[in-house]
């Protein structure tokens, strides 16, 4: 005998709703830690390369600093300035802008050329162009035409045997 079961719900501890309830909706999904923010990124693959874009507004391209690793890409570096003390201009009644330190970490789905990494920085937009290397590179393999081996595809390599009808 078949039984109808509930479907199965899964509950959610009451510390993050909470925490979920009370998410500050201008982060857009990125999260703080330790003050800092982590820059958005999109990754994209050409034929012959990955180009790898992040967002990073207000930062300097002498804040920002780019290492690869083998297949890690690391971004990190600093953004907005802590120079101005409470007092000096008034005391503060709001204060969401924020400074602070970030790193990304990327892992590359494939070997890259390290010789030939590019980068650029304009509008607020790091832009790193890393070129495939050649054995990570996809290859069209040529396609002879028919011989006096090839056969139609579906066909069975026996001549006999089969029933008929």
């Amino acid at each position: 005998m078949l039984q109808r079961r509930p479907p199965e719900r899964r509950l959610m501890p009451v510390r993050s709703a909470f925490d979920w309830l009370f998410e500050d909706p201008w982060l857009d999904g990125r999260r703080w830690s330790e003050g800092a923010m982590a820059p958005s990124i999109d990754m994209r693959e050409t034929d012959d390369s990955f180009v790898v874009e992040a967002e990073m507004p207000g930062v300097k391209p002498d804040d920002t600093e780019v290492t690869l690793d083998g297949r890690t890409l690391v971004i990190r570096g600093q953004y907005g300035e802590e120079t101005e003390t409470d007092g000096e201009k008034g005391r503060y009644l709001m204060r969401e802008r924020r400074s602070g330190t970030y790193a990304r970490a990327i892992t590359l789905p494939a070997e890259v050329d390290a010789d030939k990494v590019s980068s650029s920085f304009q509008d607020g937009e790091l832009t790193v162009t890393l070129p495939k290397a050649a054995q990570a590179r996809s290859r069209r393999i040529p396609i002879s035409s028919g011989g006096a081996d090839a056969r139609p595809v579906g066909s069975s390599s026996s001549s006999g045997g089969g029933s008929s009808q």
